[in-house]
């Protein structure tokens, strides 16, 4: 009995084996999360993109991601501006932004 290996070490030689022989293109199943890192800072950003006028908000919102910068980030930097929000006439006006200077 004693020249016997256990269960134990038997199931983990067995699954190293395995591993040692599995080949290098198969993927890990939960590959490690990856943080996208934003390339700019917000209120810059908000500043270029609001330059020559006021955008729709999900004109906005979408290039601000684009560029790696979350929704949250970019509410944030619109609160910190200053930015004036305001709905187009009409019943399916879309919501724009713009910079105070540009408000009529």
């Amino acid at each position: 009995m004693d020249n016997e290996p256990s269960i134990f070490k038997k199931y983990i030689t067995d699954s190293l084996e395995k591993e040692r022989q599995a080949p290098a293109e198969i993927k890990p199943r939960h590959p490690a999360y990856v943080p996208t890192r934003r390339t700019v800072d917000p209120k810059t950003f908000i500043l270029d993109v609001l330059t020559n006028g006021p955008v729709p908000t999900k004109n906005v919102l979408r290039r601000g991601a684009e560029r790696g910068l979350t929704k949250r980030q970019i509410l944030y930097a619109r609160e910190q501006m200053k930015v004036v929000a305001f709905k187009d006439l009409g019943r399916r006006g879309c919501w724009f932004w713009s910079l105070q200077n540009h408000v009529r």
